[in-house]
């Protein structure tokens, strides 16, 4: 009876210790979520972002919190929440749970204060956990009480049995409940630990415990009841022993008959020697050769039998340990199997590798003792409480060299249930890491690239209404239309709208490359003369060039007359290379500008003559509001975007860019776009002839 007292008590431990992890685990959740900044601000000004970013209906769910209750620090409720954990759906606060709250019952004293326990709500009983709100470095003053609820209800106890294999009813102390229960109800506290145990049935036999309320009185009571293995057992043993001795009896009787016949006796002592022999040589190959037709006779063709049996069964046995041998041994993870005192048992080869030792140097080792093994690395995982609960575990671990590990422990059962070891896995998954770490940076780079340009059309679309409306009062000024103005004020207003101009410029480029980045810029095709757009261009673009006494010179090939494209776009794509050509050309030298026929493409070139580029600061070129003249330095207007633009528009074309530079000489800016218009899969790859491609 006191052993199994003993085994009962420690499957009733098995049971609290799942319960009492549920409730852990509420308890570091509200305590993590209270001793946050967020949380600290939250229940000053009950700001709608904290609540939009981490109280929605799926948050709760996924936490397992059916109630959130914040309580500032005189004691009124701020802001509570309950949803349905399994639907997601919101759902009212208990009645009684906010009487509890006005009571003061659920309000931190102090900033060690905590609150914990069952609540008998009418639906189902509850566990509450509430923790005081203080900062992220658990400093005060404390702004109140934040306190999480979980129903103890029939899902929750078919996940105990579930983890458990055990039998569980549950009564509370508010309501009736049966006789049975009222009794160990009434003298549980007086027990050892708070558990009773006693027999339900020859069967079963069952234990009880309770579970107190948030002042510390019972609230709930308990029952687990399990199978009466080690009673049935004894009992089997002790009918085993009667049967036993009967036998013995039996056999002995006969024995003395027969032993009054020598030549049986001798043929028995020729099967024991037989027996003997085989049990010592262990040679299954042997054969036991009796003759005559008796019972020795028909023993001896049994045995023989059984020997052809037991041989086979060890040959498969035999083959079926060598297939697992080389499967475990195949596998790229470690595996090790361990005894309950943790000593090795068994290892693949990639273990035995990672040790540097053979199967029968690591046999009989405790697992910490293991040479290579890192001691962080074999002690993640508490076996010796596996041992004891039974459940399988597993997680993730980053070694002190940096490598992650995703370590598993699955306990290993015998016929009867009883755990004889467990069997642990170690996987190398530092690559998965690191693919999976890229793959989060590609998410968040590309969400803060989307987030950019978003903002950038808002904002550039905000500017233009009160830019344009800056261009065309300054305009109506230079005009003199409401009145004349003097020299100065003719200026600055001239000053105005040409600033103007050049910011709405600025703006449109922007809203240009915001387009880009979003997928959103179309092409607009239509059919136009090339050289009489180029000499538009020209016309536009002299009187900058005048200022710094350059002749812009164009040259078409004859062959080429009209071209297919986006008309806008390409003027805009003429319009900043010409205007880069002219910036950063010499004084008194020529730009000129070239097209010619290149297969099914168009091909135009903008030369200047003047100080180059830099080989340095190449690289430069093309990228978005990068500019070869640092800021603190340059010496000419831009963001650094017309390059950028006119790759991205060309190549939306389905043509590409080049450029080539001489430091001290100057340089050539191309492009190449389909004459039909018709895109290709053309990238921004140039010929190799070319000496510089974007």
């Amino acid at each position: 009876m006191g052993l199994e007292q003993a085994d009962t008590l420690k499957n009733v431990e098995r049971v609290q210790n799942v319960v009492y992890t549920e409730q852990s685990y509420l308890n570091n959740m509200v305590k993590d979520w209270s001793c946050w900044d967020d949380t600290y601000h939250f229940i000053e000004d009950v700001n709608q972002d904290y609540v939009s970013v981490n109280l929605q209906n799926q948050t709760l769910a996924g936490l397992k919190v059916n109630v959130m209750l914040f309580v500032n620090e005189t004691g009124s409720l701020v802001y509570s929440k309950s949803i349905n954990i399994n639907t997601g759906e919101e759902k009212p606060i208990p009645a009684d749970l906010l009487k509890l709250v006005e009571s003061g019952a659920f309000s931190a004293k102090s900033e060690d204060d905590v609150i914990r326990g069952y609540v008998l709500v009418d639906e189902v009983p509850m566990y509450i956990s509430g923790h005081p709100i203080l900062t992220t470095r658990y400093e005060g003053p404390m702004k109140g009480t934040l306190i999480f609820g979980r129903y103890f209800d029939g899902d929750l106890l078919d996940y105990f049995r579930e983890n458990t294999r055990s039998s569980i009813l549950m009564y509370r102390a508010d309501e009736d409940m049966p006789p049975e229960f009222q009794a160990k109800f009434q003298n549980i506290s007086n027990f050892h630990e708070g558990v009773i145990v006693e027999p339900l049935s020859e069967a079963r036999i069952a234990g009880y415990f309770e579970l107190m309320d948030v002042s510390g009185q019972p609230a709930l009571i308990i029952r687990t009841d399990f199978p009466r293995d080690l009673y049935l057992n004894s009992k089997r043993t002790l009918n085993s022993m009667y049967f036993f001795l009967l036998l013995t009896g039996l056999v002995t009787g006969v024995g003395v008959k027969f032993a009054l016949d020598n030549f049986f006796v001798s043929r028995l002592v020729e099967i024991d020697n037989f027996v003997t022999r085989v049990r010592s040589e262990k040679d299954l190959s042997r054969r036991l050769d009796l003759k005559d037709n008796d019972e020795l006779y028909r023993l001896a063709r049994e045995i023989n039998g059984m020997m052809n049996e037991i041989e086979l069964a060890e040959q498969e046995l035999k083959t079926q340990a060598r297939e697992k041998k080389v499967l475990l041994d195949s596998l790229n993870e470690m595996v090790i199997f361990v005894n309950p005192q943790l000593n090795i048992v068994w290892a693949n080869k990639a273990a035995l590798e990672y040790m540097h030792m053979n199967l029968e140097k690591a046999k009989g080792i405790h697992l910490k003792d293991t040479p290579g093994m890192s001691g962080p690395l074999v002690e993640y995982l508490p076996l010796g409480e596996i041992f004891a609960s039974g459940n399988k575990e597993s997680g993730e671990f980053t070694a002190g060299d940096g490598n992650s590990w995703f370590i598993q422990a699955t306990p290993v059962t015998d016929e009867d249930g009883r755990i004889i070891g467990v069997l642990e896995t170690f996987r190398d998954i530092t690559g998965k890491k690191a693919v999976e770490k890229l793959l989060q940076e590609k998410q968040i780079a590309e969400i803060a690239n989307r987030t950019k340009s978003e903002f950038l059309a808002n904002i550039s679309h905000e500017l233009r209404t009160p830019l344009n409306s800056i261009i065309g009062f300054s305009d109506l000024l230079c005009e003199q239309i409401f009145g004349e103005l003097n020299e100065k004020q003719l200026k600055y207003a001239g000053n105005i709208s040409k600033s103007g101009k050049h910011l709405l410029n600025l703006i449109n480029d922007i809203l240009d490359l915001s387009k880009v980045e979003a997928g959103k810029m179309e092409l607009d095709y239509t059919e136009f003369e090339l050289a009489g757009k180029l000499n538009i261009i020209k016309n536009l673009l002299s009187p900058i060039a005048d200022r710094k006494k350059i002749q812009i010179e164009i040259d078409v090939d004859s062959r080429l007359t009209n071209v297919y494209a986006d008309e806008a776009r390409f003027a805009q794509i003429m319009y900043n290379l010409v205007d880069n050509a002219i910036k950063f050309a010499s004084e008194n030298s020529p730009v000129k500008v070239g097209a010619r026929m290149k297969g099914d493409k168009v091909e135009i070139t903008v030369t200047d003559i003047g100080a180059g580029i830099k080989t340095e600061d190449q690289h430069k070129l093309f990228k978005p509001f990068s500019q070869v003249d640092s800021f603190a330095s340059k010496q000419h207007q831009g963001t650094g975007l017309g390059l950028y633009l006119v790759k991205q528009i060309v190549q939306m074309h389905g043509g590409y860019v080049w450029f080539r530079s001489i430091p001290g000489e100057g340089s050539t800016f191309a492009f190449a776009i389909p004459i039909n218009g018709r895109k290709n899969d053309s990238n921004d790859t140039v010929p190799q002839t070319k000496e510089q491609n974007s």
